[in-house]
């Protein structure tokens, strides 16, 4: 998974569907390369709300080698 929390919220008409490398127009999560890491949402709250919930999640998930170990 991409560690990367950096996302912004895109609406992408459909004349730019192919500048962000994406199949349909709609809301997208980009990162920073203008890459679409979620999407595509039918509304800004909803592609919102998948951002702050990846953030979330990123940050809940332990970096390599300082997580707890199982033995």
């Amino acid at each position: 998974m991409d560690k990367s929390t950096d996302l912004v919220a895109v609406n992408v008409p459909k004349d730019d569907v192919d500048l962000y490398s994406v199949t349909e127009s709609g809301w997208y999560a980009v990162d920073d390369e203008d890459k679409a890491v979620l999407g595509p949402f039918m509304s800004l709250g909803e592609c919102d709300r998948a951002i702050h919930d990846r953030v979330a999640l990123v940050a809940q998930t332990p970096s390599s080698g300082t997580g707890a170990h199982v033995t």
